[in-house]
């Protein structure tokens, strides 16, 4: 028997390990699931809109059935709201299978794509499953985005393909519009893929340069604000000819017909979403008055609801598994390739019990 050698020398790539599931942790510590409160996933603490939910259960109803192709109602939903033209829409189970397919699509094995770090490790990850050679590039302040070293990076040329996260995932920094156009002008032979995950999906972000630059896609998802994340919807704005070539590696029935229906269905709901900003924003700020009086612990980065909190002179995987055993899990953010010489974690706030306990468990570290 034979496997890809690759695939095995890249398992430490990975970002979600069994390790950080509730279940497991309770298993491990002899704890209630019940009693295990998961910060290692950016879960909307709001749950999903109403709406959603209802239009998911309705749509069970017709599971026998396969799903539209084209998955038109929410590709035309889509079009609305972001004034695109409908071919210039790609969808996938979540953004990871969309990372996967365009990669799949639009790079050889041998071209060069660049990742900044420390960021989601899919990009990287996927690249050399693909057979790419991976580019990286850092800042020296790691919860930075530094576009000089990513422009020194493209000028060395051959780059195929370059990932931006913006937010980044898991500093929360940002890349502006006019520096993400000027590099897409600049290297038009590039494609450069935006990943906008962490974005408000109210913002606009680098959506309308994908009408002026065929080298440009817009990766979102309806994980985060939305609620979805359990039912994995993540879709892509590109140039029509960049789409139609991706689209000949699309598994044809990618997405659920009750995932479908409950996309639609949260972006009709006006309500949900500025409560989920205003929740947010009142739970980091809170969070980060209470941690003010932990002068060891200190946030270095912050996006919605997920921080990154910089832990000092503790040991981030110590911490990590101390705090487990009491029951709450975290993300030691030292698997983020650019943070393994820092000590943090990054966690995503819940709602202000969880939260609470989280405060506890680091003032009694």
């Amino acid at each position: 028997m034979t496997i890809n050698v690759q695939s095995a020398r890249l398992a430490s790539m990975r970002l979600y390990e069994a390790e950080t599931s509730p279940e497991l942790v309770a298993e491990r510590y002899g704890l209630a699931v019940a009693d295990v409160i998961d910060f290692s996933l950016n879960v909307n603490p709001l749950g999903s809109p109403p709406g959603a939910i209802a239009a998911a259960q309705q749509a069970l109803a017709t599971t026998n059935v396969y799903p539209d192709l084209n998955f038109g109602i929410l590709r035309s939903a889509l079009a609305r709201r972001h004034g695109i033209a409908e071919n210039c829409f790609f969808f996938g189970a979540g953004l990871d299978d969309v990372i996967k397919l365009v990669l799949q699509a639009w790079v050889s094995e041998g071209d060069k794509v660049l990742v900044h770090l420390p960021t989601f490790p899919r990009y990287e990850l996927e690249a050399r499953l693909r057979g790419c050679d991976v580019v990286c590039v850092e800042s020296e302040t790691p919860t930075q985005i530094d576009v000089a070293r990513i422009e020194q990076a493209l000028a060395s040329g051959g780059i195929a393909l370059a990932f931006i996260c913006t937010p980044n995932n898991p500093t929360g920094a940002t890349v502006t519009n006019a520096d993400i156009e000027r590099l897409a002008r600049a290297w038009p032979e590039t494609i450069f893929v935006v990943d906008e995950a962490l974005i408000y999906p109210l913002e606009e972000g680098a959506i309308p340069l994908c009408t002026t630059l065929s080298n440009l896609c817009v990766m979102r998802t309806f994980s985060k604000y939305f609620g979805l994340a359990g039912l994995r919807i993540g879709y892509a704005v590109a140039d029509a000819r960049l789409m139609k070539v991706a689209e000949v590696g699309r598994p044809p029935f990618n997405m659920a017909v009750a995932a479908m229906h409950a996309a639609t269905a949260a972006l009709d709901d006006e309500t949900f979403l500025p409560s989920c900003k205003a929740l947010f924003r009142e739970e980091t700020d809170y969070f980060r008055e209470r941690l003010s009086a932990l002068p060891a612990i200190s946030i270095c980065g912050a996006n919605a609801n997920m921080l990154l909190l910089d832990l000092g002179e503790r040991n981030a995987a110590e911490t990590t598994e101390w705090l487990a055993r009491k029951g709450i899990v975290v993300a030691d953010a030292t698997s983020f390739r650019g943070l393994e010489r820092y000590n943090m974690l990054r966690v995503s706030l819940r709602s202000r019990e969880d939260n609470l306990k989280l405060i506890a468990a680091l003032a009694t570290m």
